[in-house]
């Protein structure tokens, strides 16, 4: 069902968009920068042990497109294709003009976090442009209803959930829509609709769930990956009272709470590991070494007994993680402007056009200030989703209740589970609040029972 406001031929100025939106953004910088995550990522999909440390998908696609050409430009490539066309097509599905579809595109592309962090070749961004194209796909499915699109969602959901070891709060929202686009009522009595609707949900979520555990498992070094967090969380505590509570199989006899004080910060856990000059063991343990199960004992005794200093800590985490970034804390922290090299990784020319050097630039003088917190997405994503919830009979609202939801959710964990304030954890949470605020608002008269069953 294509929208009343469709006029002959509105598709082409979109994908027109969307092709200069690629041009544009590679022109700024391709072929993307890398830190020593992505270098490490690009290693190990050239050969190198994998391990679970990052999701898998990453992997995957960079070993596929290093048999056409050498290099991360392909990956990045592909990553604004997703964005791009991922936009085109919600674009699409806007009960609007043409002209509006193409404020949204740009205005969605040119979002300072959403600008910033298209910069980057790493797993998050890879995921923000996968689910805005998940979200596009499906939109056109519910308007078209054209098969190729509900598998090219399902498709794009699936890699997205080979990305991140934390993807299903953001992934659930959107099965739970794609499910309530599946009822039908010619089958099921009224009674029971609902009940199988949260049913296949539940079900569908556990098996995305279950595929994401196993693309850890391919892995050829497995490792605990929360012990890095839960340190970081015992040498706050630590210094809280006055106490190393770091038991002694994860560190060295030698450390004492100056070291700990000198190597804390509040925006990162890496310091704790290098600034204590290897006197705290890890951060990643074999899944078969005891330390780890020594060191949860620790940290559950530490929180319980504790748990003010606990929360002060990850309060601080929380401000560092939504909140506008220091400019004397590191930049890296909001983007990197390199080619980072890691082992064996062939030399990557950096971008050096002019364009990229005036990004860069404007990037720099903003980076401390309001313009590149995520707080400002977030406060417009709780108002969206009130306006969403008002407007609910109408199907374009309907969406983005489960694009917002999609992106809070993803959110929601991070205060907990983080082990530092990187802008790029957010990167979904922006994005999800520009689409799902203009689906909201321009979600039209179309009730939500238009839709086919």
């Amino acid at each position: 069902m294509s929208s009343a406001l469709d006029t002959h031929g509105s598709w082409w100025p979109l994908a027109m968009l969307a092709l200069a939106g690629i041009a544009f953004s590679a022109a700024c910088y391709y072929p993307g920068a890398m830190s020593l995550d992505s270098a490490v990522i690009w290693s190990q999909a050239r050969g190198a042990p994998s391990t679970n440390i990052y999701g898998a998908g990453l992997r995957w696609l960079w070993q596929l497109t290093n048999a056409l050409w050498i290099g991360p430009g392909p990956v990045f490539l592909i990553q604004l294709a997703l964005l791009w066309s991922g936009l085109a097509l919600i674009a699409r599905a806007l009960d609007c003009s043409v002209v509006v579809r193409i404020a949204f595109m740009l205005v969605s592309a040119s979002a300072p976090v959403v600008f910033v962090l298209l910069a980057h070749v790493w797993s998050d961004v890879m995921l923000m442009a996968t689910l805005a194209f998940a979200v596009g796909a499906l939109l056109r499915w519910r308007d078209a209803r054209v098969s190729g699109w509900l598998t090219a969602f399902w498709l794009a959901l699936i890699f997205a959930m080979t990305l991140r070891h934390n993807v299903l709060p953001a992934a659930a929202p959107l099965v739970a829509y794609a499910g309530w686009l599946h009822r039908d009522s010619r089958f099921l009595a009224p009674r029971y609709r609902h009940a199988w609707l949260i049913g296949g949900v539940v079900a569908l979520c556990l098996s995305l769930q279950a595929l994401a555990m196993l693309s850890a498992h391919s892995a050829q070094r497995r490792y605990t990956l929360w012990p890095g967090t839960g340190m970081w969380d015992l040498v706050a505590i630590s210094l809280a009272v006055d106490e190393v509570l770091l038991p002694p199989a994860a560190r060295k006899s030698e450390l004492t709470l100056g070291d700990l004080r000198e190597a804390y910060v509040p925006w990162s856990n890496v310091p704790v590991f290098t600034a204590t000059k290897g006197r705290v063991i890890g951060p990643f343990f074999a899944l078969d070494d005891t330390t780890a199960t020594t060191l949860r004992t620790s940290w559950v005794d530490a929180v319980t007994a504790h748990p003010g200093a606990y929360l002060a800590h990850r309060w601080r985490l929380t401000t560092a993680l939504f909140g506008s970034k220091p400019r004397e804390w590191p930049h890296e922290l909001v983007y990197v402007d390199e080619e980072q090299s890691f082992r064996d990784n062939p030399p990557v020319a950096p971008n050096r056009l002019a364009l990229h050097r005036a990004c860069i630039r404007l990037i720099e003088k903003v980076r401390d200030t309001v313009v590149l917190a995520p707080w400002p997405y977030l406060a417009l994503g709780v108002a969206a989703l009130a306006l969403a919830w008002r407007r609910r009979a109408r199907a374009n609202a309907q969406a983005a209740l489960a694009v917002l939801a999609s992106g809070l959710a993803y959110a929601a964990p991070l205060p907990l589970i983080a082990p530092s304030a990187e802008l790029r954890y957010l990167g979904w949470t922006c994005l999800a609040a520009v689409i799902g605020a203009v689906l909201a608002l321009a979600a039209g008269t179309r009730a939500r029972d238009d839709a086919p069953n």
